[in-house]
């Protein structure tokens, strides 16, 4: 349902509504949500044939607004992950308890809106080409040093966090013990640390705690890394 859709519907609206002289017909909007509190409000003593019609355009009305709230979801999510928001916090927004729950949803949503729009959905949340694969690859391995220390400092400081930030650092210790490092890894590592910083204790610390110092090493690194600013 186009915006042109929309605005077709709501012109059928308000000539119908002014060939019946509706003396509330001037109350209507170019707004769907405001023409359907319209519609609700003012068709009592309307005839049949306008509420019928009336009732078939507020269902493409109500169409459109659907649409908006998925793309508008799915930008939400999107870059509620880009700024690394943590998805407990996310979750308690929608209902929603665990953070796998939060990632299903936001690639639900992602390939929901891809579908409607006609796009390939088998390419969602791949790298965009095999150029920027190539230089996360290249960026992580230039790194690798600097990472697995910023990742030793937060699993040594795990008792500050609090249960959310535990979560992300026991799957972080997992890696750090494997030496593991790709872009997933990267990304659970910047959850733990958002989370990690967002606890209570933590946000009391004097500036030349270790930890600290690790925060701001970690922000100057991660905003050269080639995928942070898509």
């Amino acid at each position: 349902m186009t915006a042109e859709q929309a605005a077709a519907a709501i012109d059928r609206i308000a000539e119908r509504r002014r060939r019946v002289d509706d003396p509330n017909a001037w109350r209507l909007s170019e707004d769907p949500a405001d023409v359907l509190a319209f519609l609700r409000s003012y068709s009592r003593g309307m005839p049949a044939w306008v509420l019928e019609a009336d009732v078939l355009d507020g269902l493409e009305l109500r169409l459109r607004l659907w649409w908006l709230g998925e793309v508008a979801e799915s930008w939400l999510l999107e870059q509620a992950d880009r700024l690394g928001v943590p998805p407990r916090l996310v979750g308690g927004r929608l209902g929603v308890s665990t953070r796998q729950g939060v990632h299903d949803r936001r690639r639900a949503a992602r390939h929901k809106v891809a579908r409607l729009r006609g796009e390939p959905v088998g390419d969602l949340g791949r790298p965009a080409g095999q150029g920027k694969r190539g230089q996360e690859t290249e960026w992580l391995q230039r790194h690798r040093a600097d990472l697995l220390a910023i990742a030793e400092v937060a699993v040594g400081h795990a008792e500050l966090g609090d249960e959310e930030a535990a979560e992300w650092l026991i799957e972080v210790a997992r890696d750090l013990r494997d030496a593991v490092l790709t872009p997933g890894s990267l990304q659970l590592l910047r959850f733990a640390l958002v989370a990690l910083a967002a606890s209570p204790e933590v946000e009391h610390l004097a500036d030349h705690h270790p930890l600290r110092r690790t925060f701001s090493r970690w922000s100057q690194l991660f905003s050269t890394y080639p995928a942070s600013a898509s």
